[in-house]
């Protein structure tokens, strides 16, 4: 083989090795839910919201990778009490009218790789957007990868006053989970 026709093996071998390299590719969820529990005066208030989509680009092989958006659509929320909700919801507390959705941009997922049917505990690193107010957060996320679906949840605690969500006789800190599926188109 001459020089240039090796130089031209070795390339070409290099640009099908590089089609090997599996990229992040998107994923989409809907459907999934959120759940929150809140102190208001001595009342724990327990809740529900359905709707929480999510956009990702995501490589199994390589977390890292990971970036995205998760959607909560907040003007969902439930609490079992009308009354309740329609404060919750109303000007002083999350202003939904004005601001329906809470907003998680991802930027990072510690590393590491999914394998079929193992959960692994990794962390999520990005900015949560509640009310027009934008803050990083950094939460704990399970991720599963079932026949090339990805089960994903968390559960984290943040103080609703920095995102400006005010209401009398409010505690400093809400629980909130959040679970969806994740699915190639």
């Amino acid at each position: 083989m001459t020089r240039s026709g090796g130089v031209a093996a070795g390339l070409l071998g290099l640009m099908l090795a590089g089609l090997a390299v599996a990229a992040p590719r998107p994923y989409a969820a809907a459907g999934g839910n959120a759940t929150f529990e809140h102190r208001v005066r001595v009342v724990t208030v327990r809740g529900t919201i359905a709707g929480v989509t999510a956009q990702v680009q995501l490589d199994p092989a390589d977390l890292a990778a990971t970036r995205g958006r998760v959607t909560v659509p907040l003007s969902a929320l439930k609490t079992g009490i009308g009354l309740r909700d329609r404060h919750a919801q109303g000007e002083v507390a999350l202003n939904t009218a004005r601001y329906p959705n809470a907003t998680f941009v991802l930027e990072g997922l510690t590393g590491g790789r999914l394998l079929e049917g193992q959960t692994l505990d990794t962390t999520a690193t990005g900015r949560l957007t509640v009310k027009a107010t934008t803050r990083p957060l950094t939460v704990p996320i399970k991720a599963t990868l079932r026949g090339g679906r990805v089960e994903v949840s968390t559960q984290f605690k943040f103080d609703p006053s920095d995102f400006g969500v005010r209401y009398p006789g409010s505690s400093d800190s809400v629980t909130v989970g959040v679970t969806f599926t994740l699915a190639a188109p």
